[in-house]
């Protein structure tokens, strides 16, 4: 089972090439996310590794979590679970009639009509 990591506080010199060959001593990769800046191609100080196996992941988390590398301290998480967005606290206050519900993902707020 895949397990995915967040590294972070990266040096913005590291490349995905050498974040491969560090995790790869405490085991088999499936992919490798380093996040960096549009403009200038740097690494943004964060990246995602997914490990193949729990075992390779456990690895990593104990070897090299606060590891000096590259003159910078590299924290390494497991990174939470990608779930789906909580619905926003506007939405929730919406009325839920067959003509509100038509219209709700256009328009997420709904106004208050006069009384007649």
């Amino acid at each position: 089972m895949n397990t995915k990591l967040h590294v972070g506080n990266l040096s913005a010199r590291v490349t995905e090439e050498s974040l491969r060959f560090l995790f790869s001593q405490k085991g088999e990769i499936t992919e490798i996310k380093l996040v960096t800046e549009r403009s200038t191609g740097r690494c943004r100080a964060f990246a995602l590794v997914t490990m193949a196996t729990r075992e390779g992941a456990e690895a990593a988390l104990c070897g090299l979590h606060r590891h000096i590398w590259n003159g910078r301290y590299i924290t390494v998480h497991e990174a939470p679970p990608k779930e789906a967005p909580l619905p926003s606290v506007a939405a929730s206050r919406c009325s839920t009639s067959p003509a509100d519900q038509a219209i709700s993902p256009f328009f997420p707020i709904r106004l208050k009509r006069d009384a007649d």
